[in-house]
């Protein structure tokens, strides 16, 4: 199972926009989902601050973002901060707690428990999983290696 889960950690991580709802989408929703792209990993950022920069108020980026993203801004944010965990617990040396502030978690609970209720798994189990399969890759290629 945690192989499936290190396989597909894309994507259930991965927010999906339509390629018709990128053409349809407001400019201005457009250059907020740019700045979470680039912000992301800033502890305290708030749908307040990406709709500023986005020129437009709260509320209306909420329903553009609730319409175009098919998800909340806090669940959308979640995912793109926990899809770059991923990417940092397969590819880093990194502790699990530098990886948690460097996606922006402020605290190390709550990054375990995102994390755990997103993946199924902890952060150090889904590290295993990830440098395990990396391994078994390089193995299956390998000319001498009987399988």
């Amino acid at each position: 199972m945690l192989d499936e889960v290190v396989a597909s950690s894309s994507s259930y991580t991965q927010p999906s926009i339509s390629g018709n709802s990128i053409h349809q989408m407001d400019e201005r929703l457009m250059a907020g989902l740019q700045f979470i792209d680039i912000h992301y990993n800033k502890a305290p950022l708030s749908l307040r601050t990406v709709s500023k920069s986005a020129g437009l108020s709260v509320w209306y980026f909420s329903r553009l973002f609730n319409a175009h993203i098919g998800m909340g801004f806090r669940e959308y944010l979640k995912s793109i901060r926990l899809r770059h965990a991923c990417k940092l617990l397969a590819t880093s040396k990194l502790t699990i707690k530098e990886i948690a502030a460097m996606v922006g978690y402020t605290h190390l609970s709550d990054f375990y428990h995102h994390f755990k209720e997103r993946v199924d798994v902890s952060p150090a189990v889904y590290r295993r999983g990830a440098r395990n399969a990396y391994m078994n890759s390089f193995d299956a290629m390998e000319p001498n290696k009987k399988q």
